[in-house]
């Protein structure tokens, strides 16, 4: 077996860091004519191509400020944090935060971490949901001490109310709606069938959801909901949430 030499390592990373970092140590190494227009080459579609990946990954945001601004935040992006990872998939991991940190309306970074959060939910590792049947079958006593594991496939967000229509109206093919804030809700995205979906959570099923994550007892939760409820009313809203979760595909395990 005919391993590289080590003269082909450096000429490869003097052109990672010639591509990320602009060292132009590189052009040394290169022999013939019209060295940096060929490197240009090699620069300009290593940069497309990175753009192209965040414009796959966020198109919501790019239909939203248009494509040229949508490049210029690439790019930006692209100086910044450099791709460090084999793959593209996770190059985008930063540019919601990226976003966030500089002079731009709030909404473009609600709107990327809510565009992010899809493409995690979607690529999250499957796993077989539990039926009602099964939780019908456990006995009586073991309901005190019963633990929930949730799917893999499930976030939590807060954003406002406008950031899913956008995504809902961009998906439908309407015409994008004004992103003008609004109240910070809950929202829940999952997957089903191989599709993202979404919905708002009232602030005591978020609390039960993020609780029952946590590893958090069925007593637990129905302690945590008689705090502002009657203790005959909070079982019921226990029992009817986890019913919708069962429903919904969002859990896998119910461990007594």
């Amino acid at each position: 077996m005919n391993l590289p030499s080590p003269a082909l390592f450096e000429q490869q990373a003097a052109l990672q860091d010639w591509l990320m970092r602009g060292n132009a140590a590189l052009s040394s190494l290169i022999n013939g004519d019209r060295r940096d227009e060929r490197l240009r080459v090699y620069g300009d579609a290593y940069q497309l191509r990175l753009i192209d990946v965040l414009a796959n990954d966020f198109p919501v945001l790019r239909a939203l400020v248009g494509e040229t601004t949508f490049d210029t935040l690439a790019t930006g992006y692209l100086r910044a944090h450099p791709s460090r990872h084999p793959s593209v998939r996770h190059f985008g991991r930063d540019f919601a935060t990226w976003l966030g940190r500089h002079e731009h309306p709030s909404t473009w970074a609600a709107l990327a971490h809510f565009e992010w959060m899809q493409g995690e939910v979607f690529d999250a590792v499957d796993a077989t949901a539990i039926s009602m049947e099964d939780v019908a079958a456990l006995p009586a006593d073991a309901w005190p001490g019963l633990r929930l594991e949730l799917h893999p496939a499930i976030r939590h967000l807060h954003a406002a109310d406008c950031i899913p229509a956008v995504v809902e109206a961009h998906h439908a093919g309407r015409p994008l709606p004004p992103t003008n804030g609004g109240d910070q809700l809950h929202w829940l995205l999952w997957r089903d069938d191989f599709r993202v979906h979404w919905r708002r959570l009232d602030a005591d099923e978020a609390a039960l959801l993020g609780m029952a994550g946590d590893g958090a007892t069925f007593a637990e939760l129905c302690s945590r909901l008689a705090t502002s409820l009657p203790e005959s009313e909070a079982a019921l809203r226990a029992i009817g949430l986890l019913k919708r979760w069962i429903t919904d595909g969002l859990v896998i395990a119910a461990n007594p």
